[in-house]
């Protein structure tokens, strides 16, 4: 894939802008003119982040030796810290924005023609059908020549210009077991479990049913995904349905986060009207709440690990253990 200088592009087409407007108000002590200027950047400010992907086309640069130094379709941007701050902000305001993640797995699924899973990555990645969406790629498994050959067979035939995918994966939660926890903040990112709370959304949880006692979701209501999560085929129609009957008779749109596999894709690809008109918000969480409800999922998510992490980092009392993790956790685990 050709490296990304669409983001380049808009960079520098504002900066000359933003020059001229410079210019204009030097040269010229008329107090309209200098409004024109302000307003003028105000609107650069807004079309520059009126849809997801524009924030991320904004400043889009692939530096991934497994994307722009291989012959992979599609065009991406490495980790963004202004698509993620725009994620919390849009989180805080109440606007609308799906985040999906594509592994290994999806990769396979959607080796297949006409595979539902592949009709999802297709729009996942385009930025006109979706477009306050963004697909967070496991861009290191794409190093792998099966895995390559599987994302390229499912883009097939795509219009590349019209792609953009973010050489990321989780949205960051804001807990202890992150190690990157301190660079986030340093870099303007509180991590949406805190933003939630403090922006006091109402949320739907959905996943297995252990993820159910987690405190710190603050979840208002559950829909258990259990065997709903290889999705695409259907088995994930009745989640989706009893989420969005759950979400449209609240009073204020929701945030979805999903522990459910290939279902999340489901559902946020199924929510583009709520995403795009409703203020809804989905996050494809994945396995990262799974240390926290005291299961070992993956090798990453050990509870023992997160309850000392947890311990050793508590910044105060909303912090801690109990906050976190799900009753008798650390217990469990002689941790």
């Amino acid at each position: 894939v050709a490296c990304v200088t669409v983001g380049a592009r808009w960079r520098s087409g504002g900066e000359a802008s933003s020059t001229a407007s410079m210019s204009s108000a030097t040269t010229s002590v008329d107090d309209d003119a200098r409004e024109g200027a302000e307003a003028a950047t105000a609107a650069r400010d807004d079309a520059t982040r009126s849809t997801l992907k524009a924030t991320l086309l904004a400043g889009a640069k692939d530096e991934g030796a497994c994307t722009n130094e291989r012959d992979v379709r599609g065009r991406f941007a490495t980790r963004d810290f202004a698509l993620v701050r725009e994620v919390e902000r849009r989180t805080r305001a109440r606007v609308g924005f799906g985040w999906a993640r594509w592994g290994d797995a999806e990769m396979i699924s959607s080796a297949r023609d006409g595979s539902p899973m592949r009709l999802a990555v297709r729009a996942l990645m385009s930025v006109s059908a979706t477009p306050n969406c963004v697909l967070n790629v496991g861009v290191h498994w794409l190093c792998n020549g099966a895995l390559r050959n599987n994302w390229n067979a499912a883009m097939d035939g795509v219009d590349v210009n019209d792609t953009i995918g973010h050489a990321f994966f989780f949205l960051p939660m804001g807990d202890p077991g992150d190690d990157d926890r301190s660079m986030w903040k340093e870099n303007g990112v509180d991590g949406y479990i805190n933003v939630v709370r403090e922006a006091k959304r109402k949320v739907i949880l959905v996943g297995p049913p252990h993820v159910e006692g987690l405190p710190f979701i603050g979840h208002s209501a559950f829909v258990d995904a259990s065997g709903k999560g290889m999705g695409g085929d259907g088995a994930a129609d009745s989640v989706v349905q009893r989420i969005f009957e759950i979400g449209d008779a609240f009073d204020e749109p929701p945030v979805v986060i999903m522990a459910a596999g290939m279902a999340a894709k489901t559902a946020i690809l199924s929510a583009q009207d709520r995403i795009n008109s409703k203020g809804w918000g989905l996050i494809d969480a994945g396995t990262t709440l799974d240390g926290y409800a005291g299961v070992k999922s993956r090798d990453y998510n050990d509870p023992r690990v997160y309850c000392r992490k947890s311990r050793e980092r508590a910044r105060d009392e909303h912090d801690g253990v109990d906050f976190w993790f799900a009753k008798g956790v650390c217990e469990k685990f002689g941790a």
